[in-house]
């Protein structure tokens, strides 16, 4: 039987996807009080528009956002539903062609972490006002200040070649 080894390849790409997930976990946890609740101004949630340029940072993401959620005061929905809105939301956004379109993809995804604290809540007043506070803020961060900051970085030959290589 042949043993099957990791190629030097792969231990890079887990190396940088580790540190994806870090950087996004740290960036939610340095600000608790933006990151978690109602409203939540998570600058991490910047870091998912490199989807759009490169689907090889998914797996950092994913594993970024489970763990930041794992810090969250609704801890097992924002597990389970907020890392599988993320995870679509990816899949979408990689298959999109423009980047405004694909920062859409997670404001509208918003809706599954919403969705898991209503079936905790069982209130259909609770959930809309829910929906409605994760949408506007998840716009915020991913569609007018992320966009706005990947325009600047797409200009930056030597940053787009990282992540396009990534």
């Amino acid at each position: 039987m042949k043993e099957k080894f990791i190629s030097l390849d792969d231990t890079n790409f887990l190396v940088k996807s580790a540190g994806v997930a870090a950087l996004y976990a740290v960036l939610t946890l340095l600000l608790p009080v933006a990151s978690y609740g109602p409203i939540q101004f998570r600058f991490s949630e910047i870091l998912v528009l490199l989807v759009f340029y490169n689907k090889r940072f998914i797996p950092g993401l994913v594993l970024g956002c489970a763990l930041a959620n794992m810090f969250s005061p609704m801890m097992l929905f924002d597990v389970i539903f907020g890392t599988l809105s993320s995870y679509i939301a990816f899949k979408l956004m990689q298959r999109a062609k423009n980047l405004y379109i694909a920062s859409i993809f997670p404001v509208l995804l918003v809706s599954v972490p919403a969705l898991g604290t209503w079936l905790y809540l069982a209130s259909d007043e609770v959930f809309v006002v829910l929906l409605m506070q994760f949408m506007l803020s998840e716009f915020v961060m991913v569609s007018i200040i992320g966009v706005m900051l990947f325009k600047v970085l797409e200009k930056n030959e030597g940053f787009m070649s990282y992540i396009y290589k990534f």
